[in-house]
């Protein structure tokens, strides 16, 4: 059935500009840290660009559209990066491969204990659980635990840096993350549990079941706040968007 609800066209309109903002942000990240570093610069110029375009366009309706710049903050490991977002989550789905899997926690105090550790998880398609990883602080440094169905594998303190696929910690330190044989010839999905239980990074690619690649990263979230304005009311939003993002 038709509608002419003006409600409903705004609605659809700001989910819209949702979409494109998010992209925009990743895209914005992306670009700021080609030459290794991040370049403030770049950042604010790719959102003034994108702004500028948006606003033209929402012009044409009498629809006036503003985004205030917003600086990085650290990301915790939940889904959409906050303290207070969701803990329990699923980051990848159907993956055949991972070639690439790291982690990095600059700061140990952000994580809880072993009572209530961070957890990553590889569960099998049907549900069985391949591998777990827990990770927690312990005395200031990174403790991490790494486990199968049946028992803990191994367990090792490190300063932050674990390289999941490489097998290393730091940098140089070898640590057998299990990671690789125990997943092999298995289609998984990667899980994160209690992430809102420590800050830090994380890059995750590989090969999903149907062959196609994926590349997941993580490095801080910025707060994207919009206002929207017509003749007679104005809106206001604020979300979270992790940077730089993932594609599959």
């Amino acid at each position: 059935m038709a509608s002419d609800s003006s409600t409903e066209t705004s609605s659809y309109e700001v989910g819209n500009v949702l979409a494109l903002t998010s992209q925009a942000y990743e895209d914005a990240y992306t670009s700021a840290i080609f030459s290794g570093t991040f370049d403030s610069n770049v950042f604010k110029a790719y959102l003034s660009s994108y702004q500028s375009e948006v606003a033209k366009s929402f012009a044409l309706s009498g629809t006036s559209l503003e985004i205030e710049n917003s600086s990085l903050i650290n990301a915790h490991f939940s889904k959409n990066g906050m303290v207070d977002g969701v803990a329990n989550w699923t980051l990848i789905r159907n993956v055949n491969l991972t070639n690439s899997f790291v982690i990095e926690i600059p700061d140990a105090s952000t994580l809880d204990d072993a009572s209530s550790c961070l957890r990553l998880e590889a569960v099998e398609t049907g549900g069985n659980l391949l591998w777990a990883m827990d990770i927690y602080d312990s005395g200031g440094s990174v403790n991490v635990s790494v486990m199968d169905s049946n028992s803990t594998l191994g367990t090792i303190s490190s300063s932050g840096y674990l390289n999941v696929t490489g097998n290393y910690v730091d940098g140089t330190s070898y640590f057998n993350f299990h990671f690789n044989d125990l997943t092999s010839s298995h289609e998984y999905q990667i899980n994160v549990i209690n992430g809102t239980a420590g800050e830090g990074t994380l890059t995750v690619s590989g090969n999903l079941a149907d062959s196609q690649p994926f590349t997941i990263a993580r490095h801080s979230v910025v707060l994207a706040n919009i206002t929207i304005a017509t003749a007679d009311k104005e809106m206001f939003v604020s979300y979270p968007v992790p940077v730089p993002g993932g594609s599959t």
